[in-house]
């Protein structure tokens, strides 16, 4: 989706996305790679991430038998859409509980600034109106793939929500090996792997 915004600007004026004209699309994509990185740090610190505008990445914990009445608990990362977009857009995203007890942090867009050579302004300013676009293309019944890079894949099709997770990044979230394997049958349970 990234690589079809800057041409899409073309008909929309300063007034409305003040930021976006002024990045080359090269430039979004390096600042959505950051947010990306942000993403992944906190994750790795078992914390969710809430992107204002989008929603949360989060865990979810599962606990699976293993047979002798003996169960693994696997913790899962999850992206939960915005409610705001749910109510606004008549999205539909399977029903997950979370557990209470991960923290949730704010995107840090000074955090993110420090990691290229965008200040914090340039830095929020592209993301809001990314997702101000990206709300726009939901609106008009587009199909949305929204990469979060070494992350997965956010897909918005005919209402419906997913984020699809690469597989190499559930191998480094996991690191015993358990979650891939208890992954195997994860499309009979509607999450997605990628």
């Amino acid at each position: 989706m990234l690589d079809t915004i800057i041409p899409s600007l073309q008909n929309l004026g300063r007034q409305v996305l003040p930021t976006l004209p002024l990045l080359s699309q090269e430039d979004v994509s390096t600042i959505w790679g950051h947010v990306s990185d942000y993403v992944k740090w906190q994750l790795s610190l078992h914390k969710g991430v809430h992107i204002p505008g989008l929603g949360t990445f989060t865990f979810m914990r599962q606990k699976l038998e293993v047979g002798n009445n003996k169960f693994i608990l696997i913790q899962r990362p999850m992206f939960i859409i915005a409610e705001k977009l749910v109510q606004l857009h008549g999205l539909k995203q399977n029903k997950v509980y979370t557990p209470g007890d991960i923290p949730i942090v704010p995107l840090n867009f000074v955090m993110i600034s420090l990691e290229g050579p965008f200040n914090r302004n340039t830095v929020e300013g592209c993301v809001k109106e990314t997702l101000l676009f990206l709300s726009q293309s939901i609106s008009i019944k587009q199909n949305v793939e929204f990469t979060f890079k070494g992350i997965g894949v956010l897909v918005i099709r005919d209402g419906n929500v997913k984020m699809r997770f690469y597989k190499d990044y559930l191998r480094t979230v996991d690191g015993s090996g358990a979650l891939a394997k208890a992954l195997t049958n994860a499309w009979h349970c509607g999450l997605g792997v990628v």
